[in-house]
């Protein structure tokens, strides 16, 4: 049995599984242990007598810093061996589907690029809604080496001759003999499925697979190691305990071989908060780094200049406080909340997030009401806005989920 598996691996969607929620946490006693009288942690304070602060983003770009693409890359080129090395002809198109944050187009325009690859973006919206003919013709002009749509959920609107144009693309797909390699936001393959019926036409997508607290317990304590190698320790709030235990084990098997630093074994025990954070966040990485990210903490009387020092020096470490999930704020649809507010949420997760104009478009809202609904929910925590775009925040996304859930609408299966 192998000891260490793959940290980023794809699998069937319909096999995806998000991990389980703890049991209720265990009241504790005041009493402590007879281990622990045997065993103090030596020189350290718990972090619940200490004054605490939020962590510097400079030091949080550190000590958690954005995921490396290359493994995802990495994982897909491996799951797709035999498809990109043609010994499947029957098979022309693949289908990889991405919850949000799982940055899924992002690793099949990595996978394009590194294989010399036409990708071919999504129409504009004018496009789409003047029938998309143009953009359709240039789909179909291309040569024999395979075609790259990282985001399918983009060609489409909820609307008439976004559907119509959705039309064409599949009937195409089914005919041509050029292979294609497709990307699509969870959501909009949830509506297209709905609507259009895609998964009759396509083949099963694979999605990433969900991040359990096994891989959380070797992946988080990896990112700190991406800038400052072994000059972070996460200790827990509550009693001092370091949350990573294997940590330094780990990383001494791994640190001559690169490649393999992205692995994990699921024979580990695994805390309650990163069991809290996997279940919380579905399973999805992204979220979950967010998530993790809103964890951390520093003690008031840190000196933050010593950490330029610390890059030449091998022994010092510096302790990053992790507080207790029951102490994690997290944005929340509010109770005044209605249909309005679903309507806008639903839509801007239907189409991968969408600009107020797009929105008042779409739904039966006036631009006023829709700017509204817009302002309140990014008052909330709700949603953010990018180059005049409307997205649901990564924290604030499962609760945004389940309160679609008990609404009654349609949702992804992540």
């Amino acid at each position: 049995m192998e000891q260490y598996k793959p940290l980023w691996e794809y699998i069937p969607s319909d096999h995806y599984k998000s991990p389980s929620a703890p049991a209720r946490e265990v009241v504790r006693n005041s009493v402590v242990s007879f281990w622990e009288r045997l065993h103090p942690v030596s020189g350290i304070t718990a972090a619940s007598r200490m004054a605490l602060r939020s962590i510097p983003f400079y030091l949080l770009d550190r000590a958690a810093p954005i995921p490396d693409l290359s493994c995802m890359v990495a994982a897909l080129q491996t799951v797709m061996r035999g498809w990109l090395n043609g010994r499947e002809p029957e098979q022309t198109i693949q289908v990889v589907v991405g919850p949000p944050g799982s940055r899924v187009e992002h690793a099949v325009t990595g996978l394009a690029r590194c294989q010399g690859w036409q990708l071919m973006g999504p129409p504009e919206q004018e496009q789409i809604l003047a029938g998309g003919t143009a953009w359709l013709e240039k789909v179909k002009a291309g040569g024999f080496v395979p075609l790259i749509i990282p985001r399918l959920g983009k060609c489409y609107l909820r609307h008439q001759e976004g559907l119509v144009l959705m039309g064409r693309l599949l009937d195409w797909l089914q005919t041509t003999k050029r292979r294609c390699l497709i990307a699509c936001d969870s959501w909009a393959w949830a509506y297209l499925v709905k609507s259009l019926q895609i998964d009759v036409m396509l083949p099963n997508p694979i999605a990433l697979a969900p991040f359990d607290g096994a891989r959380l317990q070797f992946w988080l304590p990896a990112l700190a190691q991406q800038i400052h190698k072994g000059r972070f320790i996460f200790r827990e709030t509550e009693n001092g305990r370091r949350l990573f235990p294997m940590a330094d084990v780990y990383d001494a098997a791994f640190n001559d071989v690169p490649t393999q630093t992205e692995r994990y074994g699921d024979w580990v025990a695994v805390s309650y908060l990163l069991r809290q954070l996997a279940a919380h966040g579905r399973g999805l990485p992204g979220v979950i780094w967010e998530l993790w990210r809103r964890c951390l903490q520093i003690g008031i009387d840190v000196n933050l200049n010593k950490l330029v020092e610390a890059q030449a020096a091998s022994d010092k470490r510096y302790t990053i406080w992790v507080r207790p999930w029951a102490h994690l704020k997290l944005p929340t649809v509010r109770g005044t909340a209605g249909t309005d507010e679903s309507l806008v949420l639903h839509a801007i997760l239907l189409h991968g997030g969408a600009s107020a104009q797009l929105l008042a478009a779409l739904l039966p809202l006036s631009d006023n009401e829709v700017r509204r609904i817009l302002r309140t929910c990014w008052e909330w925590g709700l949603i953010e806005k990018k180059h005049g775009t409307w997205n649901v925040t990564l924290l604030a996304y499962p609760n945004v989920r389940s309160f679609l859930v008990m609404e009654g609408y349609l949702v992804d299966n992540f």
